[in-house]
């Protein structure tokens, strides 16, 4: 098996024909699907079900899909840092990131990084937690900004931020008090959910004897947040993914229940198996974590829209 196969498979698999992977590899068909063949039979099962042009994986393609990823995930990181060696620190990094994370404090953190070390380059990845995790243990990421709770004790992590979920939406759900708010009170509200708080919340409202009205329930925190803004009903954000100052129609509350908060996390496989540049981003992010220490504020400066206090 070499490795030219493997990204053959993952190219077509990709792009779902075999014609349109030849045109991405800028080869012919034929030799494509020769070297497809040729795979299938080395590891002895069917990797596609073919419809046609189309293709399709078998459950034996899908696992192997994995693996060879993982694979070429890992041969990249190699190289990667091969070139980091060579170039010092103008290598790449490959980050993943949460979209409830992307657009508030990602995008500072990465500026204020790039400032410092101006000839790295960055490939930056969205997903939600579950996959990026997967993504860095394959070696398909250098690291990833995630959000618990999620398990992972093989990973390394450094907790970056600790701050509490929020109730977000328009002034004829949400009343404009800074105070905390009871999921007595939610529970009389339409909610809208991101999906992976679900369970979580459904606890804490059981745990009361409460049953909310939970009227749409989705993937992630940007479709929250609009959904809230058009009026559907309330939706429930943490922090830094519930402010967004161009939109002011929108009220944002805490909730009362001081178990209901988030950590935004960083991760990587191993510090001893970093990049250069990911292990700079590292220290980087760590030194952040300190000097937020050292001024009390307790890994969070944020400070919500539309409310007159700070959440620490």
């Amino acid at each position: 098996m070499e490795l030219r196969q493997l990204r053959y498979f993952v190219t077509v698999v990709e792009e779902k024909t075999v014609t349109a992977a030849a045109r991405k590899l800028n080869m012919t068909q034929p030799p494509l699907t020769t070297q497809l063949k040729l795979l299938e039979k080395e590891l002895g099962c069917p990797l596609f079900a073919r419809e046609g042009r189309r293709l399709t994986l078998t459950d034996a393609g899908r696992h192997f899909y994995q693996r060879a990823c993982g694979i070429l995930g890992m041969c990249e990181s190699a190289a990667a840092q091969m070139r980091d060696f060579h170039q010092g620190v103008a290598g790449t990094l490959r980050i993943g990131v949460v979209s409830s994370v992307q657009e508030g404090v990602f995008t500072g953190w990465l500026s204020d990084f790039g400032a410092l070390y101006p000839e790295i380059r960055y490939q930056v990845y969205s997903g939600n937690t579950y996959q990026l995790l997967e993504q860095v243990r394959t070696s398909q990421l250098d690291l990833a900004v995630v959000r618990t709770p999620f398990s992972a004790p093989d990973l390394e992590k450094i907790t970056l931020r600790r701050e509490p979920l929020m109730a977000v939406g328009r002034e004829n759900f949400l009343e404009r008090k800074p105070e905390g708010l009871p999921l007595e009170e939610l529970a009389q509200r339409p909610l809208i959910l991101y999906r992976r708080w679900e369970k979580i919340l459904e606890e804490h409202f059981e745990a009361r004897g409460l049953k909310p009205t939970v009227r749409c329930c989705n993937d992630t925190a940007q479709a929250t947040l609009a959904l809230a803004a058009a009026g559907m009903g309330v939706g429930i954000l943490p922090a830094s993914a519930a402010d967004r100052k161009e939109d002011p129609s929108l009220v944002a509350r805490p909730l009362k229940d001081a178990g209901l908060t988030s950590q935004i996390v960083l991760i990587c496989p191993s510090r001893r198996l970093l990049s250069n540049t990911a292990q700079l981003f590292w220290n980087f992010m760590e030194e952040k974590k300190r000097e937020k220490n050292h001024q009390g504020q307790s890994g969070s400066d944020f400070c919500c829209r539309n409310r007159e206090i700070s959440l620490y």
